[in-house]
């Protein structure tokens, strides 16, 4: 009975609700709106994305046309570099909020900075209705390579002791270009490289062309050549015109006593005009007939580096063309049946005398530093790369000569780190015993690119012994010797150690031929021989040749210089 009432009075278990398919599928909807909503996000920011990426792009071609385009005015035109990478930059037709120019890590270098802001199309749900892309690129261009000094003065200079020893050299059209000047002369001789028959296939009417750097343009300017004119001499000077002891002592009188020679004048005449292969002896000499006039005409910077020959020429009343004449013992300037002692003195007006009459004398230029070029600041002074052309007439003469520059300072120039360098080719003569020239061959500048520099010399080595050419690289890219050089001649391999090439002498196959140097100039970032070297120091990234010669040595030989690759590039930066 108990276990009855008991059965009718238990609890009721309560069962838990269960949920039906359409609860169950009101839950997928909501995560599956969600996951639509976060998919949907990804794929719109996606599509950003890959927008900014198109425009990005779009943008970098923008800022590398442009910077390609406007560094080709540097180093000299920064202004000029700046505003046509502008121009070029929104000329392109694609839209640009800010355009950013600038000077890179180097003289020679430009950087562009392209900045766009970019409508988003469907993270702007987010809030964020615009992005902002910023491109740089940054372009080097490699002028022409300089040659020769990246000092005030190019050749020796007597007057001050420095002796790099070797003279400029020009040639007379006339002059056999066997004799060393490859490019100056029109005539040839049997088995001269670069000849069509007797004509010189190589010849240049425009002569050479040397380049006066000026970074300041309201310091004056001035210009001078040593020994400007052709004056036989010989190449060891050694004609018998030279004044004798008791000549040189009368000269000295001179100095002061006369009213047309200033004092002090021929003072140092012993040393100044002495016979011999002394330190004035510039060795003008006349292996055909006539000597030549010697023309040097300065031309203003402009934009077009690699033509020198079309820049404005300057014509002021302190700088303008000079032409020199020869002297020669038919010279219509001078009586020849004087002698240079003769010359010397003061004369009448018809003479080739000391004059101050805007009329160079032989007296004034004779052994002398002359000034061609006097500018101060004002529309023919700036900023830019100053041209010297020489040339020369028909002359059958070689013509010896220094040229320095910088601002005036007495009767000279004063040394402000100025600049004078050959424009990719040098010509020049050693007249000296036990040779040792040395001298700045070309500068390098530091690249991301391994380059190729080309180097050739024509006709070396008149000399009485056998000598050693060694190509050098800069100091201060701390190589010891350049890791892959190799000489050529005709094609042929010569053989060489540490880019120095012994036995060099003319009739050891090298007169009157061209030998090609091949120097292999390692990238900044090479992991074995890095090559660098400070591009912004005027003085540094200098490779330098070095002639070694025990014996007497009257040789004229023409070196030219150019670096293999893209002139203009983009560069990492």
């Amino acid at each position: 009975m108990i276990a009855r009432i008991r059965a009718r009075t238990r609890v009721p278990h309560r069962r838990t609700a269960e949920r039906g398919p359409s609860a169950e599928r009101g839950y997928v909807m909501v995560l599956l709106a969600l996951s639509m909503v976060l998919l949907l996000s990804f794929a719109g920011y996606s599509v950003d994305v890959g927008n900014w990426n198109l425009q990005r792009n779009e943008i970098r071609s923008v800022a590398e046309a442009s910077a390609l385009g406007g560094v080709a005015f540097l180093p000299d035109d920064f202004a000029t570099a700046k505003a046509t990478a502008e121009q070029l930059a929104v000329a392109q037709g694609v839209d640009i909020t800010e355009v950013s120019v600038a000077l890179g890590s180097a003289p020679n270098r430009l950087e562009v900075t392209i900045t766009r802001d970019v409508d988003n199309y469907f993270v702007r749900v987010l809030g964020f209705m615009t992005h902002t892309i910023t491109e740089t690129a940054v372009a080097e261009f490699e002028q022409p390579v300089d040659m020769g000094s990246p000092f005030l003065v190019l050749g020796n200079d007597p007057d001050s002791g420095w002796n790099p020893q070797f003279w400029l050299s020009v040639a007379g059209t006339s002059v056999d270009k066997a004799l060393g000047d490859r490019f100056a002369t029109q005539v040839c001789s049997p088995g001269t490289s670069g000849c069509t028959g007797a004509l010189n296939a190589e010849w240049d009417p425009s002569g050479y062309q040397y380049t006066v750097r000026v970074t300041d343009p309201t310091q004056p300017l001035r210009i001078q050549v040593f020994d400007p004119a052709w004056v036989w001499t010989g190449s060891s000077c050694t004609v018998p015109d030279f004044p004798t002891a008791a000549e040189i002592t009368a000269l000295e009188a001179l100095s002061g006593s006369n009213p047309q020679i200033p004092a002090g004048r021929y003072d140092d005449a012993a040393t100044r005009y002495a016979s011999g292969s002394g330190p004035y002896c510039t060795g003008d000499d006349l292996p055909g007939t006539g000597g030549p006039a010697t023309t040097y005409t300065v031309r203003l910077p402009d934009s077009s580096t690699w033509d020198d020959t079309d820049n404005p020429v300057v014509h002021t009343g302190a700088c303008r063309p000079e032409t020199f004449p020869a002297y020669t013992p038919t010279s219509p300037y001078l009586d020849p049946t004087q002698t240079i002692f003769e010359w010397l003195q003061p004369g009448g007006d018809n003479e080739w005398r000391i004059q101050d009459n805007g009329v160079f004398t032989f007296a004034e230029v004779f052994r002398r530093w002359v000034t061609i070029c006097d500018l101060s600041p004002g529309p023919w002074l700036r900023t830019g790369d100053y041209i010297v052309q020489v040339s020369t007439d028909g002359g059958g003469g070689q013509n010896r000569f220094s040229l320095r520059a910088g601002p005036p300072s007495g009767d000279g120039v004063a040394d402000v780190d100025q600049a004078i360098s050959s424009r990719s080719q040098l010509p020049i003569f050693v007249n000296t015993d036990d040779a040792d020239t040395s001298f700045f061959l070309a500068r390098v500048p530091p690249s991301s690119d391994e380059r190729l520099l080309r180097v050739t010399f024509f006709d070396i080595g008149d000399a009485a012994t056998p000598g050693t050419l060694t190509i050098v690289p800069p100091p201060g890219t701390g190589l010891a010797a350049f890791p892959d050089c190799s000489f050529t001649l005709g094609g042929t391999p010569l053989a060489s150690t540490n880019c120095a090439l012994a036995n060099v002498r003319d009739d050891f196959g090298f007169g009157s031929q061209v030998v090609q140097v091949d120097v292999a100039i390692p990238a900044i970032d090479d992991p074995t021989h890095p090559y660098d070297c400070a591009i912004g120091d005027p003085d540094d990234c200098w490779v330098t040749v070095r002639a070694q010669f025990s014996g007497g040595i009257t040789d004229a030989t023409t070196w030219t210089a150019e670096l293999i690759g893209d002139a203009v590039r983009i560069v990492p930066e």
